[in-house]
């Protein structure tokens, strides 16, 4: 995976195409990965449901911090294919957050990275499932709080 990162990061911008091509990739790479330690995913919309759970059995083997930003790269990219699979979403490069995002058709722009790192960090307030749900729906379950952050003049 680490080929993947290394290659995303040769040029300041990539290109759109470029981003989704190299998230698309990582993503497989998380599927692939995770087959091997035993937790089968495939590309079905419901697979987002259990991605709080895999960061639990994650966060209960105290990874180092390098296994850490696997995770983050890894699963941050097979939440937001997901999107794009399901939600009809496409994958960018956002230039002043340097970061990959996922555009959805509904106006929403989401940093599947970022909150991956924020579940991680922060634990199920940062539920990734209403994440995933959110970004396709704009519908949360009751008592859910969802926090937008300000688009800056963008």
């Amino acid at each position: 995976m680490r080929w993947l990162l290394d290659r995303f990061r040769r040029r300041a911008d990539p290109s759109d195409r470029e981003t989704a091509k190299v998230m698309r990739e990582l993503a497989e790479a998380f599927v692939h990965g995770s087959a091997e330690e035993g937790q089968a995913l495939g590309w079905d919309s419901t697979e987002a449901s259990r991605l709080d759970d895999l960061c639990d059995a994650f966060l209960a083997t105290d990874p180092p911090a390098a296994y850490r930003h696997s995770m983050i790269m890894g699963m941050g990219a097979y939440v937001g294919e997901l999107m794009v699979r399901h939600g009809g979403g496409r994958w960018a490069y956002d230039a002043n957050e340097r970061a990959a995002v996922v555009e959805m058709p509904n106006g929403l722009r989401g940093f599947p990275h970022n909150k991956v790192a924020k579940r991680l960090d922060h634990g199920r307030e940062h539920d990734l499932f209403t994440f995933y749900w959110y970004g396709l729906t704009r519908d949360v379950g009751p008592g859910t709080t969802i926090r937008t952050m300000p688009d800056n003049g963008r």
